[in-house]
């Protein structure tokens, strides 16, 4: 862009001199022009480079739903629970290089028990896709992600048991949360916290009765710890 103007400017010189001189006077050959012109069509070098990393998640997950009305849910923990990642990170307008997305495909176990009702244990597959943020300092990230996923309910892992019209087998909702990573070689290490929001009920409203609708809604949380390999 300053070469850019920088041409325009030498151009309004040389033709304001050649104005005043009224001899076709230009300050500049041929071959200065056309070094300037080359130059100023060159594209700018990027500041940062962008990152792209594939890695193996496992997760420790705090499970837990919320209920309308109350059927005395408690969450059962899991830890059956494994993803593939992927995680880009690129600047933005060659500026800022805190931003980057991420793609997780998982495969887990979900599990509650029910004071009134039966209890749940079933596995699920799941796809995420989140806007990611990282601060970088020395060989260490101080990373946060938001963004919606989906899932789709397996089978049920109770024996003898067998999903009903009434199971809702769908699954879908927001997740976001924080963490830390060490960079070592081509390899990082990340650590991180998430929430778990679930916009889809466990059942569907009517399952229980027609008069009194029952919403039944995950509220998950999940300690993620992720071993990444840097592509490039």
């Amino acid at each position: 862009m300053r070469k850019t103007v920088a041409i325009a400017i030498l151009t309004f010189l040389s033709v304001c001199a050649s104005a005043q001189n009224g001899e076709g006077f230009n300050p500049f050959t041929d071959e200065d022009l056309s070094i300037l012109i080359q130059d100023s069509t060159v594209k700018e070098v990027s500041k940062f480079k962008p990152v792209g990393m594939l890695g193996i998640r496992g997760t420790y997950q705090l499970n837990g739903i919320k209920a309308t009305p109350d059927i005395g849910a408690k969450g059962v923990s899991t830890y059956k629970n494994i993803s593939l990642v992927y995680t880009y990170y690129n600047s933005l307008w060659n500026m800022m290089n805190n931003f980057g997305f991420q793609v997780a495909a998982k495969y887990g176990e979900y599990a509650f028990t029910s004071q009134w009702l039966e209890d749940e244990d079933v596995s699920y597959a799941e796809l995420s896709l989140l806007s990611h943020f990282h601060f970088d300092f020395s060989r260490f990230r101080f990373i946060a992600g938001i963004g919606p996923y989906a899932g789709y309910r397996l089978q049920t892992l109770k024996e003898g048991d067998s999903w009903d019209q009434y199971d809702n087998r769908f699954d879908y909702g927001l997740m976001g949360g924080a963490g830390f990573a060490v960079i070592f070689g081509r390899f990082e290490l990340q650590l991180e916290g998430d929430y778990q929001f679930s916009l889809s009920s466990f059942y569907h409203m009517n399952k229980y009765s027609d008069e009194y609708w029952l919403i039944a809604t995950p509220r998950n949380i999940l300690v993620n710890l992720t071993l990444f390999y840097h592509l490039f």
